[in-house]
């Protein structure tokens, strides 16, 4: 799907008449997920879907927001990133059980469950025919448990403290499934949460792999110790599957290099001048720069340019 259907398929929501919505709550028991389903009185699943409608709506008015797969994510702010990495986290698994309306898991009961082993929850938004499905990261700052004080209006000059444990559900989304495909609304959750970084490491790794195929560098290594830097890998993982620049001759990329007014002075060479070499941090992550394609020439200006955010014409 384009940006376009997208939105089109988040209207299409919008409009329909007798929508549905089913909340699931992911729990963390001893190391131990378990699913389980939300009972919520109708009058409040109504509230719900009218605050997740307007979450849609916000997606569906913005005419800047971006599609781009999450292994070629740039620095624009405003994206959805299609989930196109081969190892995914364990939380995507949800989303089947979810989709199978035939076979429900048990709902969450109060005796036997706990609101502190809540690690997120599911929204289920549309009927059998026409649905997505959402995700969110349960917040700490979200539930407000039992033991705590916590002051309410009681009556016109008193406050009273609130009796019962209570979860707020803050609408905000962070992941969505249409069809087959999933979409990251929110980069930071994936980024701090789950298996996500193991994920990172291991793209991470396979562009080491395919840079060294490439035979461009002269101590590799470098690159290698790095991998554990979170951010470093998370630029490093991004090349091995989106640079169009592996498809070049190694020599085609060092004459490049040495001819770019910016990158000629950044890099040093190997005594035959056919490998460069990462002496420092910062010509590490110009080398990342240059993998990624970003350096750009503007044919209407003629200037130089470096540039993460590129849409192909």
């Amino acid at each position: 799907m384009d940006i376009g259907q997208i939105k089109e398929k988040f209207k299409s929501i919008n409009e329909m008449e007798g929508i549905g919505l089913n909340v699931y709550f992911l729990l963390s028991v001893e190391g131990e997920n378990q699913l389980k389903r939300a009972n919520i009185i109708e009058d409040v699943k109504q509230d719900l879907i009218n605050a997740y409608k307007n979450q849609l709506k916000k997606i569906v008015d913005n005419e800047d927001i971006a599609l781009l797969n999450l292994s070629s994510a740039d620095d624009r702010k405003s994206v959805l990133y299609e989930y196109d990495l081969e190892d995914k986290p364990s939380i995507f698994d949800y989303f089947d059980n979810i989709a199978d309306q035939a076979n429900q898991p048990d709902y969450f009961n109060f005796q036997n469950d706990s609101l502190k082993n809540l690690e997120g929850y599911y929204i289920y938004l549309g009927d059998h025919a026409n649905n997505i499905l959402l995700y969110r990261k349960q917040m700490p700052i979200n539930l407000f448990r039992q033991g705590k004080i916590y002051l309410i209006k009681d009556h016109q000059t008193q406050f009273d403290k609130i009796k019962k444990e209570f979860l707020r559900i803050d609408t905000k989304v962070d992941v969505i499934k249409i069809g087959e495909s999933v979409y990251i609304n929110n980069i930071s959750i994936p980024e701090r949460h789950y298996e996500f970084n193991d994920i990172i490491v291991k793209e991470a790794t396979s562009s080491l792999t395919s840079i060294e195929n490439l035979e461009i560098l002269e101590n590799i290594e470098v690159l290698s110790e790095r991998i554990d830097d979170l951010p470093f890998a998370r630029k490093l993982s991004k090349i091995s599957t989106s640079s169009p620049v592996f498809n070049l001759p190694k020599e085609s990329i060092i004459q490049f290099v040495k001819n770019h007014d910016k990158l000629g002075t950044e890099f040093k060479y190997s005594t035959d001048s056919t490998q460069i070499l990462l002496d420092t941090k910062k010509s590490q992550n110009f080398f990342l720069k240059l993998m990624n394609d970003d350096f750009l020439h503007s044919q209407l200006t003629k200037f130089n340019y470096v540039t993460p955010a590129k849409d192909q014409l």
